[in-house]
């Protein structure tokens, strides 16, 4: 047997630090899924479950599938597909405290890694890796992932169907744009409010493609997203019918504007509120006073972010004020995630290129 030469044994320092930095990019994803998932899920048997919670339990831990079927023609059909997963899940885990609220603790963790992906489409590395950890320690997620309800698992495939959409546009080929017409579906199946997903894709396509190509993706986008919802249009009447379940919801009041800038985003911690606050302000005021702002491969990610939380927020804020209030900040965690992908772009101060 030949004696191994110097060549074989070493590589080049230069490949090798390429090769670690490569394979801490691809790690990234997963790093800040399970940071977002241990954040949530760490307390989460202590909490006694609340009365949303007891209605996940009731209606897929103590019911058949049959008895299950037979209450979503009734009530919570809003809820079905996520009733029916965790009737599965305690099939095998018993409905604790703790076994109840781990697929929502798991569910906030692929969102986080999720928010990393996308965050990555627009950004640098850091940008991303910070998008993704701001998201995992936000208060209106991190009660999402201590919470037994779908509230999660929305989110999440909120932020999963963006990437997706991200993906077809760039790509452009017809089985991606079916993939997305597809996980459009299963989307609004999970959350009818994911729906409101639609006019931000329309305000995101100019970000995603240049003018000179725009067309022919948005001729798909088009296609697929007519499709999905028009496919999706009985279960959402049928869904709507049941909308008497939040007549609590009173109309749009004097605490409006505390609702949507705090509450929608921080529930009820002032001090993350006021800490976001100052570091978005200091942020411009450094702008202002001439400090390098964000690069421009930074800039259409701020602006994909900002699309995603207003174009939903004054959709339901439009709909509530002139057809039936349907307004409440927690029912619009989907546009979490460009709240976080949004935040750290702004707080910028040194181009990046995107992935790197």
């Amino acid at each position: 047997m030949s004696a191994p030469t110097l060549d074989q044994d070493t590589a080049p320092p230069a490949a090798g630090a390429a090769h670690s930095h490569a394979r801490g990019r691809r790690l990234d994803p997963w790093a800040i899924a399970l940071l977002a998932a241990v954040v949530s899920g760490a307390w989460a048997s202590r909490p006694s479950l609340w009365f949303d919670e007891g209605a996940t339990i009731s209606a897929s831990a103590r019911r058949t599938l049959p008895e299950l079927w037979n209450l979503l023609g009734h009530i919570d059909a809003v809820h079905g597909l996520y009733y029916l997963l965790m009737h599965g899940w305690f099939a095998i885990f018993p409905p604790t405290e703790f076994w109840s609220r781990v697929p929502s603790s798991l569910a906030i963790g692929a969102a986080a890694g999720g928010v990393v992906v996308f965050a990555k489409q627009f950004s640098g590395r850091s940008t991303a890796l910070c998008a993704g950890a701001v998201f995992a320690i936000l208060p209106r997620v991190t009660w999402a992932g201590i919470e037994a309800r779908s509230s999660a698992l929305s989110v999440t495939a909120a932020v999963w169907l963006t990437v997706l959409l991200v993906t077809a546009v760039r790509r452009n080929k017809p089985w991606v744009w079916l993939l997305y017409a597809l996980g459009l579906m299963l989307s609004i199946l999970i959350s009818i409010n994911l729906g409101l997903l639609v006019p931000v894709y329309a305000a995101l396509l100019p970000l995603l493609a240049p003018a000179q190509s725009r067309k022919a993706p948005t001729i798909w986008w088009a296609v697929a997203s007519l499709a999905a919802v028009g496919a999706m249009t009985p279960f959402v009447r049928f869904a709507h019918g049941q909308v008497w379940q939040v007549g609590w919801i009173s109309g749009l009041n004097r605490n409006l504007f505390l609702d949507v800038v705090h509450r929608q985003y921080f529930d009820h911690s002032v001090p993350f509120a006021i800490l976001s606050g100052v570091v978005v302000v200091a942020a411009a005021v450094l702008r202002l006073t001439g400090a390098p702002g964000p690069g421009e491969g930074t800039r259409p990610l701020l602006l994909a972010g900002v699309a995603w939380v207003v174009v939903p927020t004054a959709v339901v804020l439009i709909y509530s004020a002139t057809v039936e209030p349907i307004y409440y900040p927690r029912y619009l965690i989907l546009t979490a995630p460009g709240r976080r992908s949004s935040w750290p772009s702004a707080s910028s101060a040194s181009p990046a290129s995107p992935g790197s």
